[in-house]
């Protein structure tokens, strides 16, 4: 694992207790052989909701002629997996986590849900060392620039209604079939795009609708659409 200080370069951000940010990148694969230590499962639960209540006070304050269902549409789009994968690619958040051995070998680095899980630990363990004024930095650094062109066309990222669109002008239509697997606290889910039972995308996210637009979004760039 790389040096912690790296990262808190990237991030513009100094850990006065670097606990916290260790168990922000703690993978739960690390515990199999680990197992004293501290997983970032309750960090990533926490980073959501801190996550979104920046965001929801931020779109609150610098949007106001924006109606309830344009905001809600915005902020959507500005915590959704996609956006949290880029920001997480783009601090190198997967260099810097903890996984276990089985995990690292099959490239646990680079999966989506993995670096989505690290990045909203991540927020908690801001949260955790520096308030809100830690987390409102490290958001309007690298969350708040993308947010003046999605207030343009609230909902512009559904990848799902975009492919969908693609085909409608062919006179065809895409259809989804969809996997969990993991414990019900836990569950992973997995979806495959089919066009004529031919799978042209394929996709994993933390629910059945991510999963589905992850898979849209895989076939819309396989399409260069």
């Amino acid at each position: 694992m790389s040096n912690l200080e790296d990262l808190e370069k990237n991030i513009g951000y100094k850990f006065k207790n670097i606990t916290f940010l260790k168990i922000a990148l703690t993978h739960k694969s690390y515990l199999d052989e680990y197992p004293d230590l501290q997983s970032n499962q309750r960090y990533e639960f926490f980073g959501d909701a801190i996550l979104d209540f920046d965001l929801t006070e931020y779109l609150f304050e610098n949007y106001p002629e924006l109606d309830e269902g344009s905001l809600t549409k915005i902020r959507s789009s500005a915590v959704n997996q996609f956006y949290l994968v880029e920001l997480g690619k783009k601090i190198n958040i997967g260099k810097y986590l903890f996984l276990g051995s089985a995990e690292d070998s099959t490239g646990g680095r680079h999966k989506d849900s993995i670096i989505e899980d690290a990045l909203e630990a991540l927020i908690a363990a801001l949260y955790f060392d520096g308030g809100l004024k830690a987390v409102n930095d490290f958001v309007s650094k690298f969350i708040y620039p993308s947010i003046k062109d999605l207030s343009l066309n609230p909902g512009q990222k559904d990848y799902k209604t975009r492919l969908q669109e693609y085909f409608a002008k062919k006179g065809l239509k895409v259809i989804y079939q969809d996997s969990s697997h993991g414990p019900d606290h836990n569950k992973n889910f997995s979806s495959e795009v089919l066009l004529n039972d031919e799978i042209i995308g394929s996709g994993d996210g933390k629910s059945k609708k991510s999963a589905q637009q992850s898979a849209a979004k895989d076939a819309l760039t396989k399409l260069d659409a």
